[in-house]
């Protein structure tokens, strides 16, 4: 039977593994956060052009009438 000591040193090392893991997984979302925030404000601009030509489309037809 392992005694007090070397099971709270078990649960010790468990626990940096446990929190090293975290570390690593929190910078990985923080790469992802950023990735896809730059591709929605890519996707923003798209749609904000977009949509300015078509009102430019539909202001040009509706002068030509």
């Amino acid at each position: 039977m392992t005694t007090m000591p070397e099971r709270v040193s078990k649960l010790e090392g468990a626990y940096e593994q446990v929190d090293q893991r975290l570390g690593e997984l929190s910078v990985q979302l923080n790469a992802m956060d950023s990735k896809f925030e730059s591709k929605f404000n890519t996707l923003i601009i798209v749609m904000a052009t977009s949509g300015v030509a078509i009102v430019g489309t539909l202001i040009a037809i509706a002068l030509r009438l």
